[in-house]
């Protein structure tokens, strides 16, 4: 899960991510003033692929993230896989 949580540029630094924490990241999504728009969507989205529930919006998240996040989400989805 970290692998996949760094591979968003949002998220390299994100509480929770490493070592593996998904109620600290799912905290830091909430909490943390700093968090834009791309962070809450990268946070969860890697939330939902942890819990396999869902709450993820991929038509929101896809508005709102660059390239870079774009292209994490793309490499997932060509080959998704769940913890």
């Amino acid at each position: 899960m970290p692998l996949l949580a760094r591979s968003f540029p949002a998220l390299e630094h994100a509480a929770g991510v490493d070592p593996w924490n998904p109620a600290e990241l799912r905290r830091w999504a909430a909490e943390d003033p700093g968090v834009t728009a791309a962070g809450h969507h990268a946070a969860a989205f890697v939330l939902a692929v942890w819990t396999q529930q869902p709450g993820f919006d991929v038509v929101r998240a896809l508005a709102v993230w660059d390239a870079a996040h774009r292209a994490a989400f793309l490499a997932w989805a060509r080959a998704p896989w769940w913890p």
